[in-house]
């Protein structure tokens, strides 16, 4: 008994010391486990002091307007950082009270949650852990992928205190917060806060209100899953909860909560694109603008002119630029509306109605078939379709492959003035319904700084790429005719003086003629006296290369380029129909030189660049020299006038100009209005078989081109009356200079053109000296 007595206490000995190392391990064990992955995860592959104070984070390019207003975006993450003083205080609160309540009090890591944290990391079980902070959540952001086990995650989540440890250090908590604001993926191609609240709501992130700004921090749990667009019931209950963690964190009281609580959502979703917005034909050759100017290289050092601080070259997708165009705003919204208003309003029905009784439509009657067919041949060539269907085939694509491709009928989505159509249409017949649609573009400029304040490519963006402004080259018709006239007055010819209205013949052997040349008028009306004024005025053949012949075509040809006329120029008689191909934009930047007094700038689109910190990377340098001299250039602007104003001609007795029904229309059009008290010089154009329809109106502060055709020179207008430039064109700049002369932010003048200091020495008044002279001789330098 008493052997076994004495035996007894042994076992609970044993126990005692069993318990006492269970609780002595319980203690110890999860310490030294946190010290050692803390040790582990300190010298493991930690971003770095420089990486930590610049993250690599990729942010879109902004276009801006001269006005301020945003245009576009360039990105592949459409993401731009702002400031902590750009955020709504309500955001910062609402993101406090539910993501981190102690957030202001910490270090970057909460150590009152730091047991329950600890405790799911080791035992793998996260879901239970919670607790990051904000800065832990950055950290993540930032510097880690997504892990691809749990034990990666264990390890990733003590990495994750150590950086934000470490941001702690390095930024303030205003400048985390702004980071980790920028850097959250709100989804729907909304990329940090600036992109969120205007997408979500059209407006920028310093003017939510409490329910934009509960939905937004609601998102950070889950953007996936609390998606206001294809979610919304369940994003506003996630909004609630938010809501509610701001009353419980009483930054709310009980009635604002239950008021606020029962607002739905309320959207104002805007989906970005590279292609959606004002101006998308200017931000499309904007694009290629910034490509030119930051693939420049130093002709000595080949480095780049425009270079970021390690040498490499910027790049409009993720450098967070932010580009200054010289477009304003309103006047790109009036051009858009004036050539919507114009080809959508009533030409387009006008030219339907015109061409349906061609033999095959849209087409001319002085095609055939086979000519038309290769039309429609080199369009197949030219669609997605077909350049698809010869990857495919590996470049061989048979012909009978072709006709079954593009005569089958499928559903389309097509452009109309009207609204887009669904339809099911065969590819071969989309390409007939495309042609028969006009074109216009405009452009506008200032002419003192080259400043271009408009630029309409084309009539829709999503469905016609092509830029009629910058790449559409189409024959010029009497637009040229200034040139030539330019050429007289630069000699000392008067506008005034009087030449005979008659034919006159360039001889076989001169300019490379094989045979004489000898233009016509289309009323074949000869024999009176007419002056030079009368004859830009109303755009006279036989006037025109009256002047021609005295000076010869080299001499227009070298004194255009001297303008700004950049294309190749024939130097030929038929010149003096303006047979050459230019584009909208050199012809407007040429003719411009009028209203700067001789001297011709290159149009310029960009004013400046700045880089994501707002350090100037580029400003704009005008390119300018003196085209001719400046009583010249006045003079010109007085012949141009008569285009509007009208000349009268004795013999015929009436007072006539090509844009005449700018300034006297008796048909009272929609644009009738303009003020009348101004100049306004300008010429109108119209190229063989009214395939086109030019105008360029010139004020003391705006030059404004614009041009009208369909994509092939084949579909046009029957006749002259639809078909000149003066009922293609025209109208648009009426509707276009009407909203810009009565929109008071628009600071264009309504003045004169300003002469020389010192006069000018040649008489420009035609009618003053008709009434002076009486005529004269027909050869003399007045009357008319």
């Amino acid at each position: 008994m008493t052997s076994k007595q004495e035996n007894n206490p042994k076992p609970k000995k044993r126990n005692y010391k069993k318990i006492v190392m269970f609780f002595w391990l319980l203690f110890l064990i999860p310490p030294a486990a946190i010290t050692l992955m803390l040790i582990l995860a300190s010298n493991s592959d930690l971003p770095t002091f420089e990486q930590l104070e610049n993250p690599v984070t990729s942010q879109a390019t902004e276009v801006y307007t001269v006005d301020h207003v945003l245009l576009g975006k360039y990105f592949n993450i459409n993401r731009n950082n702002i400031n902590f003083e750009n955020i709504s205080p309500i955001l910062i609160t609402a993101l406090v009270a539910t993501e981190d309540e102690r957030y202001f009090n910490h270090s970057g890591i909460d150590f009152r949650s730091l047991p329950r944290v600890a405790y799911g990391a080791i035992t793998g079980n996260l879901s239970k852990g919670g607790g990051s902070t904000i800065t832990q959540q950055l950290s993540k952001m930032l510097f880690h992928e997504k892990p691809s086990n749990k034990l990666a995650r264990v390890f990733q989540k003590f990495q994750e205190w150590i950086i934000a440890s470490r941001l702690e250090k390095q930024y303030t908590k205003k400048e985390i917060i702004a980071m980790y604001l920028n850097q959250f993926d709100y989804i729907n191609g909304a990329v940090g806060i600036k992109s969120a609240t205007n997408i979500y709501f059209n407006r920028p992130p310093d003017s939510l209100n409490i329910e934009q700004a509960a939905m937004l921090v609601g998102m950070l749990k889950n953007p996936s899953l609390y998606n206001p667009v294809r979610r919304p019931q369940l994003t506003q209950e996630r909004r609630n909860v938010v809501l509610f963690q701001m009353k419980r964190n009483e930054f709310l009281n009980q009635e604002q909560y239950d008021s606020l609580k029962v607002i739905p959502l309320e959207l104002n979703f805007t989906r970005q694109a590279h292609d959606t917005g004002p101006a998308p034909y200017f931000r499309a050759e904007l694009k290629k603008e910034l490509a030119r100017i930051f693939n420049k290289k130093d002709t000595i050092t080949d480095e780049y002119i425009y270079h970021k601080p390690d040498g490499s070259s910027y790049n409009i997708y993720r450098d967070g630029l932010k580009v200054y165009t010289t477009i304003n705003s309103r006047m790109q919204a009036y051009a858009e509306w004036a050539v919507t208003r114009h080809l959508g309003g009533e030409l387009q029905e006008q030219f339907a109605r015109d061409v349906k009784r061609n033999n095959h439509p849209p087409f001319s009657n002085d095609l055939t078939s086979e000519d038309i067919q290769k039309i429609i041949n080199r369009a197949i060539k030219n669609t997605d379709r077909y350049r698809n269907m010869k990857k495919r085939m590996n470049n061989q694509v048979p012909k009978d492959s072709i006709d079954l491709e593009f005569n089958t009928p499928v559903a389309m989505h097509l452009f109309s003035w009207k609204g887009d159509i669904d339809t099911v249409l065969s590819p071969i017949d989309s390409i007939y319904y495309y042609k028969s649609y006009l074109q216009g573009s405009l452009m506008s400029m200032d002419p003192h700084t080259g400043f271009v304040k408009a630029w309409v490519g084309g009539i829709d963006y999503k469905h016609f790429k092509y830029d009629h402004v910058r790449h559409g080259k189409r024959q010029v018709g009497s637009t040229f005719k200034p040139f030539i006239y330019t050429t007289a007055i630069r000699a000392g010819y008067s506008p005034c003086r009087l030449i005979t209205k008659t034919p006159t013949t360039f001889e076989a052997g001169k300019y490379h003629l094989k045979e004489p040349y000898t233009p016509e008028d289309d009323d074949n009306d000869y024999g009176y006296p007419v002056s030079l004024k009368w004859g830009l005025a109303n755009s006279v053949n036989t006037v025109t290369a009256w002047v021609m012949y005295q000076f010869g075509p080299e001499a227009a040809v070298q004194l255009a380029y001297n303008m700004g006329i950049t294309s190749h120029l024939d130097a030929v008689p038929s010149l003096s129909y303006g047979v050459s191909d230019l584009s909208l934009f050199e012809l407007t930047g040429a003719l411009s030189t009028f209203a700067n007094k001789g001297i011709h700038i290159k149009p310029v689109i960009i004013a400046r660049i700045e880089d994501k910190n707002g350090n100037v990377i580029y400003s704009a340098t005008p390119e300018m020299k003196v085209a001719i001299d400046e009583q010249t250039a006045f003079v010109m602007l007085s012949l141009m006038q008569g285009t509007v104003n009208g000349v009268y001609n004795e013999y015929r007795g009436t007072r006539t100009g090509t844009a005449i029904r700018l300034k006297f229309d008796r048909e009272e059009r929609e644009y009738d209005g303009i003020p009348k008290d101004y100049a306004i010089a300008a010429k109108t154009g119209t190229t063989q078989n009214q395939s086109d329809g030019w105008f360029v109106g010139i004020t003391p502060d705006l030059v404004t081109g614009i041009w009208v055709g369909a994509d092939d020179r084949s579909v046009h207008f029957r006749g002259i009356t639809l078909g000149q430039g003066a009922n293609m064109a025209l109208p648009i700049w009426g509707y276009y200079m009407k909203k810009v002369y009565a929109d008071p932010s628009i600071t264009i003048e309504k003045k004169y053109f300003e002469p020389p200091e010192g006069g000018i020495n040649i008489e420009i008044d035609c009618e003053k000296v008709r009434q002076k002279n009486q005529f004269g001789s027909g050869r003399m330098d007045f009357g008319g």
